[in-house]
């Protein structure tokens, strides 16, 4: 996002998820469309279906591996609109599922299934500051680089959030929600003070710390589980004038494991004590030839020599530097990889890949062995021609992290005490292929193999829709409680698609 088969592999994946209604609990079941359809329209709702001109594009994922049709996508305007849309799901025994941004990684936003209800914030993407309290009022549609060049540029705040100009409020706020300004600000769930949710029964409620507070726990972290947020109230922070943006590229021609395990073991400890002002990330790129480390400094030029010094004693002389002071804007702009942040009138790209991710407890760092294997891994390993990878190693604990400063069991994301997530992405510019698929499984099999059987996460918005065990590597000790909150608030599995709280491990 937070950069980012062949045919048997897309059918493998509709055969998991299509059964998955009758492997629930109580599932509800699907009918005829055409009842449906009769209520939206009678609730003047604006919703499109499969013989619509533009259906195919709007039906088109972000991830082209998966594609599921629903039996509508409704628009809506208002709170009321999400409401009544969702009534009528229940009239007439239909799955709803909404969809912001559409970035998920599975194409979760369409459901997980055939026949759901999509309900598509596309018309409901406002911000609105409040100059009272310095919170922003954002609705689940808005893009994070909308969202960063409204509040920059008319009110001179800001937020933490994702790199990716076009991904949507509404997930990103719903799992987490990381950027490099999250060791100094928190989590984009650590932001949110409020949010209005319509239920499964079609109710509207406002949830805070004190109103429904269960429920607030519930949303910053797995929020699709529990209701459709319609917008959320977060707490915003003083743009910086400027911020430090640097990257330093280390070569690796030769493929060397060691060196690459020197390198990345240096890193990982220097993280330990790292300030929070700095936002950093280690990329493994050119068939992992090449390592940048960088990212943004929240603070003077003076300082980040300072720390820029330490980092640079741990890692290394690098072969390419870059220093720069760039406005918050443009730093921004840098770390996205130089797609411009509005997103108006823009049309989305759309990629073909597999992604997974590990989260490394502070009390367990990665071994040494662990990063040498992984590099002799890589190095060796034989992927399509057609495919292409990167490994990220993000630095979200460490040194006075806020991220790391909230307990595990503040909000329903819990990993709070550790030092990196990793996102391996590998993509193709042909249909996808189960050898790729194979490369990325055997890229983290080699950390994991190597960790002396330390447990390690996963973060749910790099979503692994095949991930064995995704309640306790995406929710650790707090599934218990999210899935005892989920049976009491949506007791038909209105909301269920893969992954969520209550579904079963497939």
């Amino acid at each position: 996002m937070e950069p980012h088969s062949c045919v048997n592999m897309l059918a493998f994946a509709l055969v998991l998820l299509c059964p998955l209604a009758s492997a629930l609990a109580n599932p509800i079941s699907l009918y005829s469309s055409s009842t449906l359809t009769s209520c939206l329209c009678d609730n003047g709702l604006n919703f499109e279906v499969s013989h619509n001109s533009t259906w195919q594009t709007d039906t088109t994922p972000f991830n082209l591996r998966f594609h599921y049709t629903p039996t509508a996508i409704v628009y809506p305007t208002l709170t009321s609109d999400v409401v009544a849309a969702v009534k009528c799901a229940n009239e007439f025994g239909v799955h709803v599922s909404a969809l912001s941004g559409g970035h998920s990684y599975s194409a979760s936003g369409y459901g997980s299934r055939n026949g759901a209800l999509v309900i598509m914030f596309r018309d409901m993407a406002q911000i609105k500051y409040n100059s009272s309290d310095a919170t922003a009022t954002i609705q689940p549609g808005a893009r994070l680089g909308d969202v960063a060049l409204e509040l920059n540029d008319n009110y001179d705040r800001a937020m933490a959030h994702g790199l990716c100009p076009y991904v949507g409020v509404g997930g990103h706020a719903g799992f987490g929600g990381w950027g490099l300004a999250s060791r100094n600000w928190g989590l984009l769930i650590d932001q949110v003070v409020a949010a209005d949710l319509v239920l499964a029964n079609g109710t509207a409620i406002h949830v805070s710390n004190s109103q429904h507070p269960d429920l607030f726990w519930a949303i910053r972290g797995a929020s699709s589980s529990f209701g459709i947020v319609t917008q959320y109230i977060f707490q915003t922070h003083q743009a910086p004038a400027t911020v430090i943006r640097y990257a330093y590229g280390y070569e690796n021609p030769n493929l060397s494991a060691d060196a690459f395990a020197k390198l990345l073991t240096s890193y990982q400890t220097w993280g330990l004590t790292a300030p929070k002002e700095i936002g950093i990330v280690a990329n493994v790129l050119q068939g992992g030839k090449v390592v940048e480390l960088g990212g943004y400094y929240m603070g003077n030029l003076s300082d980040f020599n300072r720390i820029s010094d330490s980092l640079l004693h741990a890692t290394g002389s690098a072969s390419t530097v870059y220093v720069e002071e760039r406005t918050w804007v443009a730093a921004l702009i840098e770390v996205g990889g130089g797609t411009p942040l509005s997103t108006i009138g823009k049309p989305d790209v759309h990629d073909t890949f597999f992604a997974k991710s590990l989260v490394t407890p502070t009390p367990s760092p990665l071994t040494y062995t662990s990063l040498a294997t992984f590099a002799s891994y890589f190095a060796h390993a034989q992927i399509p021609n057609t495919a292409s990878w990167f490994v990220q190693f993000e630095l979200w604990g460490g040194g006075n992290s806020v991220v790391s400063s909230i307990p595990a069991n503040a909000t329903a994301y819990p990993h709070r005490n550790h030092l990196w997530t990793i996102q391996f992405y590998a993509r193709s510019t042909t249909t996808w292929s189960t050898q790729g698929t194979e490369f990325v499984n055997g890229m983290v099999s080699a950390i994991t193999d190597n960790m002396n059987g330390t447990p390690l996460g996963a973060y749910a918005n790099y979503i692994d829709p095949e991930l064995a065990g995704w309640q306790s590597k995406y929710y650790a000790g707090n599934y218990a409680r999210l899935a005892a909150i989920q049976k009491e608030v949506d007791p038909r599995g209105v909301f269920m698609k893969a992954q969520n709280i209550g579904a079963p491990d497939l």
